[in-house]
């Protein structure tokens, strides 16, 4: 234990000795772990954001189409289908949901040309935000889709604080082409030029944007907009009103899966019925395993580890490079090939420890810079910082081993 302490006090003296040589080990390990950290925060964007609307629902059970693959692409569920569940003694309540894309007519910037509209009031920060992510920059009206969430306004299926923006507007929602407008949708959608702007419209039909509501932007849609039943149906694309995307049910405290086993009992199969965890996560499996989205994020973070123990497999090579006399003496002195090994083991984990500290601080700062540009939620989560610094030290440890293995074969004679 003594030889270890000794051989680790060499380790330290070799880093602190060396500032310079040290400094561009710890910056560059430093930014490969912010890589890492980077690639982490998108995935777990990707598993965040697949359920943002569904966090917003209030359901126990769903019931969905055999070939519903994700809210984007429910397929259609026969609306009797609610009524038969609700034949169920413990099915409290049923709630049918619409869901599809629609065209938008996006709003010009500025809206007469030659003026502009004066940012909203904010901090300095949020102003410097907006300027960056081109908020007020000038652009053409155009036409882009967004989601469209149609309810029956008379059974609300929001949670907070969607109900809350729904209850508060739903005497004009219950009128003819009546919107409400995520107030987090890409700028081009207009909210920010909302109520300045009127000539609203969705599929070439005219609407009016009553008011907004908070839900944070997915991967699968820049934008979206709330509608009753009668306003979905007349302006959106849609098969027959027999038919809706998703059957929302809540049912008696503590009997979900007596409900379940029931419904699958008495539905037909044209219809599946799930839990809400069961719905949640197989939508979080999808969106992180089967698309294109998720599968380039958990790529980013191998390539990312892999470019990481690059770095440090270069800057723990270089310094045994430098160092090779004072191993060879080591080596000479009759202290074997395990003492260089076990020096080089602990630099390579004193400079993963030092570079971490700087990386989870530049990793936070480019978080917030992307939450607050693209509002995708990036969130420096407790698993996600164990992960990165599991990861530094395991790569640390398996490349200075590799670099060990060259002082194993070296002569003390030759190295002089």
């Amino acid at each position: 234990m003594r030889r270890f302490r000794n051989l680790a006090l060499v380790a330290w003296r070799n880093v602190r000795l060396a500032p310079r040589r040290s400094l561009a080990a710890i910056v560059g390990m430093g930014s490969s772990l912010t890589l890492v950290l980077l690639q982490l925060g998108f995935l777990n964007a990707v598993r965040v954001t697949a359920t943002n609307l569904f966090d917003l629902l209030e359901f126990d059970i769903v019931l969905t189409a055999p070939s519903y693959d994700t809210m984007y692409d429910t397929g259609f569920v026969p609306r009797d289908r609610l009524t038969l569940a609700e034949s169920v003694s413990t099915v409290g309540s049923s709630s049918p949901l619409w869901l599809t894309f629609g065209q938008w007519r996006c709003p010009p910037y500025p809206l007469v040309p030659g003026t502009a509209v004066q940012p909203k009031a904010g901090s300095r920060l949020e102003r410097a935000r907006d300027r960056l992510s081109g908020r007020y920059a000038p652009r053409p009206m155009k036409r882009r889709q967004l989601l469209v969430i149609g309810f029956d306004s008379e059974r609300d299926p929001f949670r907070r604080p969607l109900r809350e923006s729904v209850e508060t507007t739903l005497f004009r929602l219950r009128l003819d082409s009546k919107v409400l407008l995520n107030t987090r949708s890409h700028p081009d959608f207009g909210w920010d030029l909302w109520p300045s702007f009127t000539d609203w419209e969705l599929e070439r039909s005219a609407v009016d944007v009553v008011g907004g509501f908070d839900m944070p932007r997915g991967f699968g849609a820049d934008g979206a907009i709330v509608a009753t039943r009668g306003t979905f149906l007349r302006h959106c694309p849609w098969p027959t009103a027999d038919v809706v995307s998703l059957g929302l049910l809540r049912v008696k405290p503590g009997t979900e899966e007596a409900t379940i086993a029931t419904l699958r009992e008495v539905l037909p199969s044209d219809v599946l019925v799930l839990s809400r965890e069961e719905f949640c996560e197989r939508e979080r499996d999808h969106w992180v395993t089967q698309t294109s989205t998720g599968q380039i994020f958990a790529i980013g973070v191998i390539v990312a580890t892999i470019v990481a123990a690059v770095v440090v497999y270069q800057v723990m090579s270089n310094d045994v490079r430098n160092r090779l006399p004072e191993f060879a003496t080591l080596k000479a002195m009759g202290h074997g090939d395990s003492a260089p090994a076990v020096i080089v083991v602990v630099q390579s984990l004193i400079l993963s420890l030092a570079s971490y500290a700087p990386a989870v601080l530049f990793a936070w700062l480019l978080y917030w810079l992307t939450e607050a540009l693209a509002t995708i939620p990036m969130v420096l989560t407790s698993r996600n910082l164990i992960l990165a610094l599991a990861l530094s030290l395991s790569v640390g440890l398996v490349v200075s081993l590799l670099t060990a293995r060259k002082l194993r074969a070296a002569d003390p004679a030759e190295l002089f």
